[in-house]
């Protein structure tokens, strides 16, 4: 599910006290602006205490329960190939260049900040699509708080992003209703520019009017808030605009919306506060976002009846046109045929038949490109099929393939997998794949002794001798919520790429077996996450998140003599991370982990869990960020044991905000990572980085460190896009 832009979350406030004489400081209203026998109190006054009523009156709201209906229309104005190549960038569409329909959803919010939304009527000229149905929600799925997408000037900390002015005051039942305007004080996506309409004496917001960039558009959002008492400060009516501009592309899109409440419920003692302060884990009503099957009721008198304004000319001939069968045949041209062609090989490709839905990321698809400085340019391939089994049980085959273009290196791996007892997250899994080329213990210690010498350099080594073939097969449960059972058996196969060395390194080296090498090893890890919130997709259930940590160990043993086995060591490992969000837009990662080869009987290969090369780059949203960007691969298998220690911080606001105001104004976030490893081979090794991205792709850079003497700096780049 794609994240929400909600808007209307800290606008909600209800009546407070006045303000008080000695309190108007701050930035005082134009006389010329100000009616006859109005009081001009200053904006920053006026300001605080509408964000002071937004956070405190917020938590009143218990819940709500609205009918809206929605009228949407959709046109594209300029089209080229990229509109078929690359639909996906906005949603429209392409059969029908100018369409207008209607919704009727019944949204139901619960507090804290919880929605859900259920589509109960749909028509038009033409059915939208599921993300043209949801486009309008992004915006208005009130009021959950808008942590993860704006920086809203009616938030804690807006005085640190924007400046308000005050534009003018009128009259209005005897109360005044102050027009202030707000301007972010750099230029960023997080932030918006328009103007509040505040009530006077209330301080409550009567309308809000204000534009921003979200993705590919220029939006603007105007929302009318009630004024009754049962239904106080929730939103009444609401428009959007929508303008999407990409190479030489452009379409728009219009809504408007009107809220009729069924039910609203404040909060009403201190009891009933405590009783909300301990929330329930289970978050599954909240997470439906329209309904599987949409109903289409083409029943005029239904329509008539639930729209608030009449249909337009232009909009009651959309309707009459859709009825011409030439609007709804496909175009069979063979200019057509070659696009859906080019489409299909140059895309992401959905394909759902019954119960079975394949996904493919495209054979040619750019997207699908990296770049690190250790691999050079990357490229991937990836497939997943999913068939639905009776009781929720699942069946999935993932298998990915990519290419290092640097390396000249080729890396697989195909996974199936049985999701059983889906409400316990039980499943078994088989996956077989290769692994990065690596080098025994036997030539660990040879190295480790050559490690004295200031002169060694990994580069006068060739230290790939073997390449890394597995199987392995995997279960994993819940025992009980938040605590997950994981044993598995691993068969591994080191094939030396080469009978001989390169060169004469010393006799240790020379010394080498160079036979292959086979292990089997058993595993068994526990995974904890204390308070994990979860939601049930029917029987099968899915974790959301956790205010806690997350901490993993585990535990395997190679057996020797198991399918020509020669392993007789174990391995142990722990770990904990955890992602704690900070305030606005800001969150902090963190990882550490460590390990040791235990009883080592016999030669093995260093093939650690949490510390291990990661050969292609990353969306920023998949991993937290634990990984080595510039480490060698080689110093990965030099030792028995580790320490290593991940943090980044995340922002939209770090460093550009400090350059020139235009530098950040497509930049969605920033980043800064800290990352340290002590192994007895590599005792203080550091990296730093800097990163940024937006919706479109993601490039950090990156600078390591060996004893505090400056190593190697590279860039990491990844696409976004479509993730």
């Amino acid at each position: 599910m794609k994240k929400t832009i909600v808007i209307l979350a800290v606008v909600y406030c209800a009546v407070c006290a006045p303000l008080k004489a000695e309190d108007t400081y701050g930035k005082p209203c134009s006389p010329d602006h100000i009616p006859e026998g109005v009081s001009a109190p200053g904006v920053d006054t006026i300001m605080r205490r509408v964000i002071d009523n937004a956070a405190k009156y917020q938590a009143l709201l218990l819940g709500s329960e609205a009918e809206i209906y929605i009228k949407g229309r959709a046109e594209i104005l300029k089209q080229n190939i990229l509109m078929r190549l690359a639909h996906h960038l906005f949603p429209v569409n392409r059969r029908t260049k100018d369409m207008v329909f209607e919704m009727v959803i019944r949204t139901t919010y619960e507090a804290p900040n919880h929605c859900l939304h259920d589509i109960k009527a749909i028509n038009g000229s033409a059915i939208p699509d599921r993300d043209k149905q949801q486009e309008f929600l992004f915006f208005l799925n009130a009021p959950t708080a808008l942590d993860e997408e704006i920086v809203m000037p009616t938030g804690r900390k807006a005085f640190a992003y924007y400046v308000f002015d005050i534009m003018g005051v009128e009259e209005r039942e005897g109360r005044a209703v102050y027009r202030i305007r707000f301007t972010p004080k750099q230029l960023s996506p997080k932030l918006i520019t328009g103007d509040l309409y505040v009530v006077g004496g209330s301080w409550t917001i009567d309308k809000m009017d204000f534009s921003g960039r979200y993705s590919f558009a220029d939006f603007s959002l105007a929302i009318t808030f009630g004024q009754k008492s049962d239904y106080f400060n929730l939103p009444d009516a609401a428009d959007l605009y929508l303008r999407y501009r990409i190479l030489g592309n452009e379409a728009v899109s219009s809504y408007h919306a009107d809220f009729t409440y069924k039910s609203v419920v404040w909060q009403q003692d201190e009891d009933e506060k405590r009783k909300k302060q301990r929330k329930s884990l289970d978050l599954t009503r909240y997470f439906k976002l329209s309904s599987d099957t949409v109903p289409i009721i083409s029943d005029t008198a239904y329509w008539q009846e639930k729209r608030p304004l009449p249909l337009t000319t232009a909009e009651k001939r959309l309707y009459e046109t859709s009825a011409d069968p030439r609007v709804r045949d496909p175009d069979t041209s063979n200019i057509t045929k070659y696009l859906k062609l080019t489409e299909k090989l140059t895309n992401s490709i959905r394909l759902n038949y019954k119960s079975t839905r394949v996904r493919y990321s495209g054979i040619l698809n750019p997207f699908q490109l990296g770049y690190s400085k250790r691999n050079g340019i990357s490229y991937k391939q990836r497939l997943r099929i999913n068939k639905d089994l009776p009781n929720d049980r699942s069946l999935y085959f993932r298998p990915e393939i990519g290419y290092l273009f640097k390396r000249k290196e080729l890396y697989y791996k195909a996974i199936a997998e049985w999701h059983y007892l889906p409400e316990r997250l039980a499943s078994v899994s088989a996956t077989f794949g290769n692994g990065n080329q690596s080098y025994s213990s036997e030539m660990m210690k040879a190295i480790n002794e050559q490690l004295k010498d200031s002169l060694f350099n990994f580069d006068d080594l060739n230290l790939q001798y073997f390449r890394h073939y597995y199987m392995e097969v995997t279960n994993r449960v819940e025992l009980f919520h938040g605590f997950q059972l994981t044993t598995s058996l691993t068969y591994n196969r080191r094939i030396p790429v080469k009978r001989k060395p390169d060169k004469e390194v010393g006799d240790d080296v020379t010394e080498l077996i160079y036979e292959n090498y086979n292990d089997f090893t058993p595993s068994i890890g526990i995974s904890y996450t204390p308070r994990q919130y979860y939601r049930m997709n029917g029987r099968r259930k899915e974790y959301i998140r956790s205010d806690y940590p997350t901490i993993s160990a585990e535990m395997a043993r190679a057996i020797p003599g198991v399918w020509n086995g020669v392993g007789d060591f174990g391995r142990i490992e722990l770990d904990i991370h955890q992602m704690i969000p900070l305030s606005l837009l800001r969150r902090l990662s963190y990882h550490i982990s460590g390990g040791t080869y235990t009883r080592q009987k016999s030669t093995y290969f260093a093939d650690f869990r949490y510390f291990t090369r990661r050969n292609f780059p990353d969306s920023w949203d998949d991993q937290i960020g634990g990984v080595f960007n510039l480490l060698k691969s080689e110093w990965f298998n030099a030792s028995d044991k580790y320490v290593q220690a991940h943090v980044m911080y995340q922002s939209p606001f770090i460093l550009l905000q400090f350059l020139e105001k235009t530098a950040s104004k497509h930049v969605f976030s920033e980043r800064i990572y800290f990352s340290q490893l002590w192994t007895p081979a590599l005792p203080n090794y550091m990296e730093i980085g800097y990163g940024l991205g937006n919706h479109i792709f993601n490039i950090a850079a990156f600078a390591g460190f060996d004893n505090f003497r400056y190593q190697s700096f590279g860039l990491k780049f990844a696409f976004e896009l479509f993730n």
